[in-house]
């Protein structure tokens, strides 16, 4: 079942709506228009009651003003740039810089920060943006198309459908922040993590991919079998100063795989990540910094894990990334299922 209400209205005058997705074992998910943002996600717990596990805030202008991309899609192209550009048959493309000389997360105005018009078809949610030609810099006009449903198996299926006029790049992904917890009033430390990943793609000190697949045996890296986050820091302190965000090499099967598992032994819930993506980012939210979310919750460091299925970070760079180019004939189709269990 579906319903929508009112969230607010932008600092440029559009009205933002708010859809509530639910399922017939009490779990809820609050999807916004403004960004596709995943605002709540609720499991149902004893006595009726429920438990919000993702972070975000409760108003639409926080959301506006937020630089921590809580809880939505990220577009044109996820993750770093190096140089701001990108390289399209041999050709480079300067697009915007909006870290540094980085292009980070699409750019200054990224689809996070769009408005996207949503319909209700049934149980899915449709919603629909239109990328022009050149915004942000990036070539070709493109349409993208994200599906939500909420089954009554408990998984939150979202697929992502993107075609373009001309060859482009597209690297979509989504930025939810977890804590399985209690929603982000303590740390994931004592989270469980496990990644299905052989390699992963290391990066400099500007947070930029070198190039190299690395495998993860012998590296801190390794998360091929469930390890509580915090014991893993502590004891790869030198190798992980600032934690864990960095892009894993998954043992994807071009096909919708298990990417990731993240667990809390204390309440028992715990998100399994499926997807069609060849990679995915764990970053374990160092980076948090006190900002208040919601009901004025202050959320420090490790507060929150995102985990992003995506193709590698600026992958036209390297010849032995998976490409995220498309074309006319070739369109962007992904899909990704978070099921949940508690």
């Amino acid at each position: 079942m579906i319903h929508s209400q009112t969230f607010g209205t932008t600092k440029k005058g559009a009205s933002v709506k708010k859809y509530i997705l639910t399922n017939s074992n009490g779990y809820e998910v609050h999807i916004l228009s403004y960004g596709l943002i995943i605002q709540k996600l609720l499991y149902p717990t004893k006595g009726n009651a429920k438990q919000d596990i993702v972070l975000g805030f409760d108003g639409l202008h926080d959301y506006e003003s937020d630089k921590s991309y809580f809880g939505c899609i990220v577009g044109r192209n996820a993750n770093r740039l190096a140089k701001g550009t990108i390289i399209i048959n041999n050709k480079e493309i300067q697009v915007s810089q909006n870290e540094d000389e980085k292009q980070l997360h699409g750019g200054f105005e990224g689809f996070n920060r769009k408005n996207w018009d949503c319909t209700i078809e049934g149980n899915t949610l449709i919603g629909t943006y239109v990328s022009p030609h050149l915004e942000e810099g990036f070539p070709g006009e493109i349409t993208t198309t994200v599906i939500f449903e909420l089954t009554d198996a408990n998984e939150l299926h979202i697929e992502t459908i993107a075609t373009t006029d001309r060859d482009t790049v597209v690297n979509l992904t989504r930025h939810e922040y977890f804590n399985l917890k209690d929603g982000g009033t303590t740390d994931t430390l004592s989270h469980q993590i496990q990644i299905n990943a052989d390699s992963y793609t290391p990066t400099d000190n500007s947070n930029l991919v070198t190039g190299e697949i690395i495998p993860v045996k012998n590296t801190p890296f390794d998360l091929r079998q469930p390890v509580i986050i915090g014991e893993r820091l502590k004891a790869c302190s030198k190798e992980l100063p600032m934690g864990f965000d960095h892009n894993f090499v998954t043992n994807f099967k071009e096909e919708l795989t298990s990417l990731a598992i993240t667990a809390d032994p204390e309440s028992g819930r715990s998100i399994e990540i499926l997807s069609t993506q060849p990679g995915i980012q764990f970053y374990n939210a160092a980076f948090l910094d006190g900002m208040l979310g919601k009901n004025k919750t202050p959320y420090h460091a490790y507060h929150g894990l995102c985990l992003e299925s995506q193709h590698f970070p600026d992958n036209t760079k390297h010849s032995n990334f998976s490409s995220s180019i498309i074309t006319k004939e070739t369109p962007y189709t992904q899909n990704l299922i978070y099921k949940f269990t508690s």
